[in-house]
């Protein structure tokens, strides 16, 4: 198929592509044109092409390009969508109705960058008026030299999830005709690290995402037990059984807490499963070990305390813990993506409190979360 768009319309208008299946070749080499980038604007050609196949009766033709609509620039989808959500068959009109939303996406998504990008310039005209340019050049570098960690990490987690992908389905593919038992575990396994990428991605979302402003008071002994039970989940879908685990968890009655809920319970519960983590031994079974989880009130702060008997960390990993920076991803630990801790720190900090890691080597890990007590408010309970 030649990639002169003139020539197809003049061949399209001449009636040469009489047969439609001719017509469904012409469209989907254009709408591959756009999806790998051959094609970026519509000049007049592929313009009037698009309209024409768009009107075309065989709806196998419209389909074609009612797909691939979201591709196109504004100019022309805004006319070609308006009429093909309005195609009598189903299939057309349903793809351009996807076509519309994906396009919907991507201009929210824009509008998002857009706005980070303004607040960024903001935020550093305010440093450069603080302390000159210099500042500014020091905060760029720091920046950088952060975001280069951050993706060292990640593109050495998923280079890791694929060297193990690429071999299983390379041999998925070449014992078709085995075994259906052997096929089965090969596809588990691809399945598995396709399952880790997604909880990868997942996390950087969850990392990198805007934090919501709203703080309600909430009772922190609920919050406590609803974060204890996701970590809880979150062991069971690992193949682990949390009951083998002495689990205790202590709050003083009326304790409430101004706080944005989702953030403190994804935060607790990421530590309190680092915690049932640290017991994991071999054929998906955990010592029998215990895990305290205690809220503390104090003058100026409210404290939890995680404390677990596990086997506790060396001063190198501890000092990873402390960067707040996604580490490489522990393979000791299944389904790790080592944005655990960082989202957690994110989280606590964005209430102005502070995550501290004491940890020895064979006696356990004390986790200590501070949350300002100015924003604490206690009820007598009667």
């Amino acid at each position: 198929m030649p990639n002169d768009w003139d020539d197809m319309l003049v061949r399209l208008k001449a009636g040469q592509a009489d047969h439609w299946r001719r017509r469904l070749a012409i469209a989907e080499e254009v709408m591959e044109a756009f999806q790998t980038g051959r094609l970026v604007e519509c000049p007049p050609s592929v313009r009037e092409l698009l309209e024409t196949l768009a009107g075309d009766e065989k709806w196998e033709v419209r389909k074609v390009i009612a797909n691939g609509l979201s591709l196109v620039e504004d100019e022309t989808f805004d006319g070609l969508a308006a009429k093909l959500v309005k195609d009598p068959n189903a299939f057309v009109c349903s793809a351009a109705e996807r076509s519309y939303a994906q396009r919907r996406k991507r201009r929210r998504e824009a509008g998002k960058q857009d706005s980070a990008e303004k607040r960024l310039t903001v935020r550093l005209a305010k440093v450069r008026e603080k302390y000159g340019d210099e500042g500014v050049q020091e905060v760029i570098e720091a920046s950088e030299e952060r975001f280069n960690v951050l993706a060292g990490s990640i593109s050495h987690d998923l280079r890791s999830i694929l060297t193990h992908l690429r071999p299983a389905t390379k041999s998925l593919l070449d014992d078709v005709d085995s075994d259906r038992a052997a096929l089965k575990r090969k596809a588990e396994r691809v399945t598995e690290s396709l399952s880790i990428m997604e909880r990868c991605i997942a996390d950087m979302e969850l990392y990198t995402e805007p934090l919501p402003i709203e703080r309600l008071p909430e009772d922190l002994d609920e919050v406590l037990k609803v974060a204890c039970e996701v970590a809880r989940k979150n062991i069971e879908d690992l193949g682990f059984d949390p009951q083998t685990v002495v689990f205790c968890l202590r709050v003083p009655d009326g304790l409430r807490l101004q706080l944005s809920r989702h953030l403190v319970i994804l935060a607790v519960s990421n530590l309190i499963k680092n915690a049932y983590e640290s017991f994991m031994a071999r054929h998906n079974d955990l010592r029998r070990d215990e895990i305290f989880v205690d809220a503390i009130a104090q003058p100026d702060a409210v404290e939890i305390v995680i404390r677990d008997t596990g086997m506790g960390m060396s001063a190198d990993n501890l000092a990873e813990l402390r960067a707040r920076v996604p580490r490489r991803r522990n393979k000791a630990k299944r389904k790790s993506t080592g944005f655990g801790v960082p989202i957690a720190h994110r989280y606590v900090e964005a209430h102005g409190g502070r995550v501290i890691f004491e940890s020895q080597e064979d006696v356990g890990t004390t986790v200590r979360v501070l949350l300002p007590r100015t924003e604490v408010l206690e009820e007598a309970v009667q």
